[in-house]
């Protein structure tokens, strides 16, 4: 049976979650101190739109845990090339534009997938601005050393840190609480979690609090802890005429060495309110 550290596996979700936070059993048991991360990601897709949308994010994270509790802060740089989102959790999802016409929010909107080609003229007038800033806590209430499995509850706060002008959030706070359990088998890692969001609602937009839920399958594929990771994740309805935003990922995590790993992850949108695509590839640095 392959030997491998959990803090190992969990470094991956550190780096996965700077980019879709949540399941924060990105916990290191029994480690004390702090840990700067970076990510970079990009997420293109139509929305609920007119026309086909990118977003550019570079994260910046810190983290400090004490036995069984940790704390994450970060806040992204984001370029866009059209307004109206907002990140909520592990999901970027539509705000909803003003002047949108028959492809707004509030007006039906583009089925996912559809009119997919990019508008060039926006492309090369990219907006730059500072995000919202979030923060996550997460504590252990059980061990897998002395019960059948690891369990961690999670509440997070969304900070409205980004400018007003900029529409990449909706001005407003957000919060949420999740509950996480991880079970480990031989080399393998299952992973659950279950929470509820209650967000913030930007002019002209009702917002329904969703509740979330997700599944995942990691696997340690070397002795040192680096590990592959499949994840399923999903909001329950947040707009009564749209899907739910859902998605998958899959990600590999590289450990170089007692204090560095790099990830790189692909996520694919299951939805009309999902992107089409997401690439993220981080850093996380043990200090």
């Amino acid at each position: 049976m392959m030997k491998v550290p959990f803090n190992s596996f969990m470094i991956f979700l550190v780096l996965i979650k700077s980019t879709e936070i949540s399941c924060q059993s990105n916990i290191y048991s029994g480690k004390t101190g702090w840990t700067l991360s970076t990510s970079f990601q990009v997420t293109g897709g139509g929305y609920i739109y007119n026309e086909y949308n990118m977003l550019y994010l570079l994260y910046g994270g810190i983290r400090y845990q004490n036995n069984d509790l940790t704390l994450y802060g970060y806040i992204p740089v984001v370029a866009q090339n059209n307004p109206g989102f907002t990140q909520s959790g592990m999901m970027i999802i539509p705000t909803g534009r003003e002047n949108e016409g028959g492809g707004g929010m509030m007006n039906g909107g583009n089925m996912h997938g559809e009119n997919n080609s990019m508008n060039q003229t926006s492309m090369m007038d990219m907006q730059v601005t500072l995000g919202d800033f979030y923060l996550y806590g997460s504590y252990q209430l059980l061990n897998e050393i002395d019960h059948s499995m690891d369990l961690f509850v999670n509440p997070n706060i969304k900070f409205p840190t980004a400018s007003a002008g900029s529409t990449i959030g909706t001005g407003k706070f957000d919060y949420g609480l999740s509950m996480n359990v991880r079970r480990s088998i031989e080399s393998f890692v299952i992973l659950a979690e279950a929470g509820f969001i209650k967000i913030g609602d930007p002019s002209g937009v009702d917002y329904k609090d969703p509740f979330t839920y997700g599944i995942g399958l990691g696997k340690f594929i070397s002795d040192n802890g680096s590990s592959i990771l499949f994840y399923f994740y999903s909001y329950t309805k947040i707009i009564d005429n749209y899907e739910p935003p859902r998605q998958v990922s899959l990600g590999l995590n590289l450990k170089l060495n007692s204090t560095t790993a790099l990830s790189f992850t692909g996520f694919k949108g299951l939805s009309s309110y999902s992107p089409d695509f997401s690439i993220s590839t981080g850093i996380n640095f043990d200090l």
